[in-house]
């Protein structure tokens, strides 16, 4: 054997060693929290005298093992993978959208609008739908965005208090220009036209073609995030704003780009469920989508792509939390126990990770 044959195999272990070492620090942390985050869960149930084994089996069996249990799954994994994307993004940028769910809940509205209110070829009006409620998403988003620019105000204040006047400013239109007369207990909007729904290709429930889109969505934002030059400059000017600036990187375009691009992706969640699920705008139409983006976003350990998969099990969790109510008795509540404790031992592990960092330049000096 050849000294090249010999130096290439060993490159060739190399690369894969170190590959393999890459998907695991990726891993590592998302699924050790879980495994925590189950334990703990286990020990609560087993206070109150339920078998941990019981529950769990009823979850999967309720989110896995029917047509209709598969598709409620899917249908949940949809928004919580464009939620982690919208997520995700703005971590990439050192930014933290917190006003998730008021985008959201404008780009419903305006999803909506455009369902009932313009005259579109079948095959055409979903997909204007979702880009003008995404469109809608951005342009609220920009606005925080703009205030960090200009006057330095958080984003977390500012897009967060943004949330409460978009639900405001949605609800006053609705109530008083597009209001379905038929509608009495609930706000809601008058249905948007047959052409612009997105219809389900399931057997049994909602799940539409937008499973498709949101799967498609985070990858193009990985590859983009990873392989393109604005989404370098995006990486660099939230891991270290002072260097990218001194680098001559656009950094305050990058931050308001990168904070539309979050809104933009959140709006597109409320468009699909406004003329997807609910066939109209509904007030109070989220469930927490923001919130729950935020747990994708901290399993997906900051990969864009990593949604996916963190979105499914987010969904198998919610799918599943029924069938644990319906046959157990134990509340569906157990889940949120479950999700919080996710979090926070996803955060005890970053802790770790900054008290180690701090201890060692401690013991340096």
């Amino acid at each position: 054997m050849s000294m090249g044959s010999t130096t290439g195999a060993a490159l060739a272990q190399r690369r894969g060693s170190t590959g393999f070492f890459r998907v695991w620090h990726t891993l590592q942390m998302p699924l050790l929290a879980t495994l925590a985050g189950l334990l703990l869960t286990s020990a609560l149930l087993l206070v109150i005298q339920v078998n941990p084994l019981d529950v769990y089996a009823a979850l999967l069996r309720g989110a896995l093992g029917s047509v209709f249990g598969i598709s409620s799954t899917l249908r949940w994994a949809t928004p919580l993978i464009l939620a982690g994307v919208a997520v995700t993004i703005g971590f990439k940028a050192g930014l933290f959208n917190a006003g998730l769910s008021g985008q959201i809940y404008l780009g419903g509205l305006v999803g909506s609008i455009i369902g009932f209110a313009v005259v579109l070829p079948a095959g055409l009006h979903p997909a204007v739908a979702i880009i003008g409620g995404g469109l809608a998403g951005a342009i609220w988003a920009l606005i925080p965005a703009l205030l960090l620019r200009y006057f330095g105000a958080s984003e977390i204040v500012t897009s967060l208090m943004l949330w409460y006047v978009a639900i405001g400013i949605s609800d006053f239109l609705v109530r008083q220009f597009f209001r379905d007369p038929t509608s009495a207990a609930f706000l809601m909007s008058v249905k948007v036209a047959p052409d612009a729904v997105l219809p389900s290709f399931f057997p049994v429930g909602n799940v539409s073609v937008m499973l498709f889109v949101s799967a498609g969505v985070a990858l193009l934002a990985w590859y983009l995030m990873a392989r393109s030059k604005i989404g370098y400059e995006v990486r660099m000017t939230g891991a270290n704003p002072r260097f990218a600036f001194y680098a001559g990187l656009p950094t305050a375009r990058r931050l308001v780009l990168a904070f539309c691009a979050s809104g933009f992706v959140a709006g597109m969640i409320g468009a699909a469920e406004s003329i997807g699920i609910n066939q109209r705008f509904v007030s109070q139409f989220d469930p927490g989508f923001g919130f729950d983006g935020f747990l994708v976003a901290l399993l997906a350990n900051g990969s864009i792509a990593g949604c996916i998969p963190a979105g499914f099990f987010l969904g198998i969790l919610k799918a599943g939390s029924m069938e644990i109510e319906r046959t157990l008795g134990v509340s569906k509540s157990i889940i949120w126990i479950l999700q919080g404790s996710i979090i926070l031992f996803v955060s005890a592990y970053r802790l770790r990770d900054r008290i180690n960092a701090l201890f060692a330049h401690l013991t340096r000096r």
